[in-house]
């Protein structure tokens, strides 16, 4: 049976056996393999076998799924050498196992994808400056320096090649990079090398080909640039050579030659036969008439095909194309297919843009030039745009044709991301209040009539809709409390009913079709909601950080933390620190810097520990990460929390019920209590763990009634939760019997 080996983010490795088909993604219950880590979508890739050979296919993810370093857009075959990449994740075919005495031979250290000290490359994360692990290469290999040039009989210098910088990490592994000129590599535009991670900053640093080779220069970078495991000092230039392994953050590359490479500087030059130097500037005259000659013999053939053909600028490019010489300046035809991606993806044009054809346009730039980074950045918004725009038209045409309901399940799907969000909007709100007024008259009739199978989804449609404008507490029961649907009975201590009527009639048909349904939950959309059922959180963040921080640079940083960008804000923080006319703000940025830093590595190790299934030693290190948060974001922090409080809680809720649940169905119920009880400590709003730990509350009143002992009366404090009442009867218990 065929297995596949998944290298954790952490470094550490696990093993999952692929029988028939294995869905893979961040969303637990869904998926067979379950990576929690960043990149991973909800549903991402899933693995099959077919005629015996492993197939892997991505199912729609955000990121995509590489297989060697290229990205796949269907079923794509895999061999024992392949490396797939999902996100942070690196997974390959586990390897058969080799005759004893067989030993695998070592790779050279100059061989193309090979780390340093031999090691498998890591797949790339974010980690603080200050905090790098240990160099890895004092020294450059042996077999990385370039041998001198021959000589040759004829005393002709043989073809000079150039130099590549070749990925050997996460989606950029194999990927070559050609050195001409200079090559600035950051995550955004307007860098040539585009490494969208976020150890990665904008403007990281540059590499430059220069007459005696190539050179690397670090640009100030926030997780800087090593050169063999050695830090690189900013703006300082260091001379590469073939084997050189660069990292940028946490991406890593290796320096490759391509034919024979210019000799470097400081080698001893060819002498002729006589023992003369062989004069450079001849061989140069040489190669510029032999040049000039080839553009000559083009423009003339050129004229006679334009004479031939009545001037066709189209005949004239195919013919010189057909004669295997370039027709347009690639430089002018990229530019020229550029614009037409710009136009046809426009919105300012009074007319509806062509996403077909700014995706043709694009993708054109893309084969010519596959870095550039305005085409890589259009084609991310055209391919967002062009499903909404499908989604929207789809949406329209139902509304005309009175399909209300069919144009709403459509305009959902619509990403609030998208330009047509916003234009769906008022479309959407006018749809609803039709639905509404029709399902909530199916609904009252069938439940008047008792049709519970035609009342439940009508009754659902209702409430779908009036959910968005109903707070948790109408919805669902308070902790410790039990729901009671029967109108007539007069509730108790502990009991509670929702206040909606028509919500009271939908719960009781649910019941009355399916008595072990799941209980209900709101199905929240942005698109539903009023657009003035709360203001725009950014913008109330931002203005509380205008008032609380006066100067620009500490905003920007704020705003960039707040939404998860802790990479980004210590590198503007940075950039403060470095301007010494602001030094009375210097003390301020390095506290916010060693806080930013903090946060961002905490959360990265709380979410490895939740990946290995330990909620418990997660929970010290997100905590301490959640204590930091709130020093961060001061007056904030509960009413408009930061991307890493939000991912926290949540995340802890939702490993804290499939470990509880995992320990409960085992017998162990105080365990699955205090796990329970210590993702409920983190979050207070998922349904479910609110549910579990009502469970622990009936046990604690269950073990109170039949304690006889001090030690019966600890047990109940391990299965009681805060607030719900059992810790004051212990007290007073334990008072009453003297323990």
């Amino acid at each position: 049976m065929p297995t596949l080996v998944i290298r954790h983010p952490d470094g550490s490795e696990s093993e999952q056996e692929l029988s028939g088909e294995l869905r893979v993604g961040r969303q637990e219950g869904t998926n067979d393999l379950t990576l929690a880590e960043g990149g991973v979508s909800r549903r991402h890739a899933r693995f099959f076998e077919e005629d015996g050979t492993v197939m892997v296919e991505d199912v729609g993810s955000a990121n995509g799924t590489f297989v060697d370093g290229q990205r796949i857009t269907g079923a794509t075959a895999l061999t024992p050498t392949s490396e797939v990449v999902l996100g942070d994740y690196a997974l390959r075919l586990k390897a058969p196992a080799r005759p004893a005495g067989v030993r695998r031979s070592a790779r050279p250290a100059g061989e193309a994808g090979a780390a340093p000290g031999g090691a498998r490359p890591a797949p790339t994360r974010s980690i603080p400056a200050g905090k790098r692990p240990p160099s890895a290469l004092a020294k450059r290999p042996a077999s990385a320096v370039a041998p001198p040039p021959e000589d040759h009989a004829d005393g002709e210098k043989e073809d000079e090649g150039g130099f590549v910088l070749k990925g050997l990490t996460g989606p950029w592994a194999n990927q070559k990079y050609p050195l001409q000129g200079k090559l600035v590599v950051g995550r955004q535009a307007p860098a040539t090398v585009l490494l969208d991670d976020d150890s990665v900053s904008r403007r990281h640093a540059e590499v430059e080909l220069g007459p005696d080779g190539p050179v690397l220069r670090d640009l100030g970078s926030a997780n800087g640039t090593l050169l063999n495991g050695e830090r690189v000092a900013p703006q300082e230039p260091l001379d590469l050579q073939p084997g050189d392994v660069i990292t940028f953050g946490m991406v890593e590359v290796v320096v490759e030659r391509t034919g024979s490479a210019p000799a470097r500087k400081g080698r001893a030059s060819r002498t002729d036969a006589a023992g003369s130097e062989v004069a450079p500037a001849a061989a140069s005259r040489k190669r510029l008439l032999v040049v000039a000659a080839s553009v000559v013999g083009v423009l003339l053939v050129a004229g006679i095909i334009k004479s031939t053909t009545g001037g066709s600028e189209e005949s004239v490019s195919g013919a010189v194309a057909s004669r295997g010489e370039p027709a347009v300046d690639p430089t002018e035809q990229i530019q020229e297919l550029l614009s037409q991606c710009r136009s046809y993806s426009s919105m300012e044009m009074g007319g509806e843009p062509d996403w077909g054809k700014a995706q043709t346009a694009c993708s054109k730039v893309l084969n010519i030039d596959p870095i550039n980074s305005e085409a890589v950045s259009l084609m991310k918004r055209i391919t967002l745009e062009k499903d909404a725009s499908e989604q929207f038209a789809q949406g329209n045409k139902a509304l005309l044709r009175g399909k209300e309901e069919e144009a709403l399940d459509l305009f959902k799907k619509i990403p609030k991301e998208s330009t047509y969000f916003r234009r769906a909007k008022p479309k959407v709100q006018e749809a609803v209040l039709q639905v509404m007024k029709r399902s909530e008259d199916d609904c009252k009739r069938y439940v008047r009539d008792a049709q519970w199978s035609a009342a439940v989804p009508r009754c659902e449609r209702y409430m779908g809709f009036a959910c968005q404008k109903m707070s948790r507490e109408e919805l669902e029961p308070p902790i410790g409390f039990t729901l009671v649907l029967d109108s007539r009975r007069r509730l108790g201590r502990t009991e509670w009913r929702p206040k909606n009527k028509l919500y009271v009639d939908f719960l009781n048909a649910r019941q009355k079709l399916d008595p072990n349904a799941e209980p209900w939950h709101c199905p929240v959309s942005d698109i539903f909601m009023d657009d003035d059922a709360a203001p725009n959180p950014r913008k109330v963040v931002e203005e509380a950080f205008k008032q609380r921080f006066p100067n620009k640079f500490m905003n920007e940083a704020m705003l960039d933390y707040w939404g998860g960008r802790g990479n980004e804000a210590v590198a503007t923080l940075q950039r403060l620190r470095n301007n010494y006319e602001m030094a009375q703000y210097h003390a301020d940025a390095d506290r916010m810097i060693a806080d930013v830093n903090n946060v961002d590595q905490l959360f990265k190790i709380g979410q490895g520990h939740l990946q290995s299934e330990d909620v418990e030693k997660a929970a010290e290190a997100l905590q301490e990460a959640l204590d930091v948060d709130k020093r961060l974001m001061d007056t904030l922090f509960e009413s408009r929390p930061s991307f890493y409080r939000r991912n926290i809680q949540q995340d802890m809720a939702a490993k804290a019920i499939t470990r509880g649940k995992y320990w409960d169905e085992r017998g162990d119920g105080r365990r699955a209590c205090r796990i329970w009880k210590l993702g409920f400590s983190f979050y207070q709003g998922n349904t479910d763990l609110n549910s579990d730990v009502t469970r622990c509350s009936t046990r604690a009143l269950k073990a109170f009634k039949s304690a006889e002992s001090c030690q019966d009366l600890d047990l109940v404090l391990e299965y009681a939760v805060p607030k719900d009442g059992m810790a004051e009867k212990v007290a007073e218990q334990k008072k009453q019997i003297g323990c």
